[in-house]
């Protein structure tokens, strides 16, 4: 389950996916966010997707179930954009990235 905190912030993500053509690559992690470690329990965890400093970011918070149903904090992470060429290194990530760097795309950190 994905919670949004700060919805325009959402809507600005997403529409700078559609118009530059990644919106498949988007969603498939909100969709990886979306179902983490759900495999058996569906409502396991929630994602609670907020503002990041880094451009066209998130901030997320995953929650887990506890015994009595109640979520509780678990980890707390980035969905980070990158642009093509950019490493991550230094601003505005802050954030390291591994392997090919020639496209833009985004990527889940804890």
């Amino acid at each position: 389950m994905i919670e949004i905190q700060n919805q325009e912030h959402f809507d600005k993500i997403k529409a700078f996916a559609e118009s530059t053509g990644r919106m498949k690559q988007l969603q498939e992690k909100l969709d990886y966010l979306d179902d983490y470690a759900d495999h058996e329990r569906k409502g396991l965890t929630k994602c609670v997707l907020g503002y990041d400093f880094a451009p066209y970011s998130f901030s997320f918070l995953m929650m887990k179930k506890d015994d009595n149903g109640e979520y509780q904090r678990w980890f707390n992470g980035g969905l980070i954009y990158f642009s093509a060429g950019d490493s991550g290194v230094g601003m505005p990530q802050l954030s390291v990235r591994i392997g090919d760097i020639s496209e833009s795309n985004w990527s889940i950190h804890t």
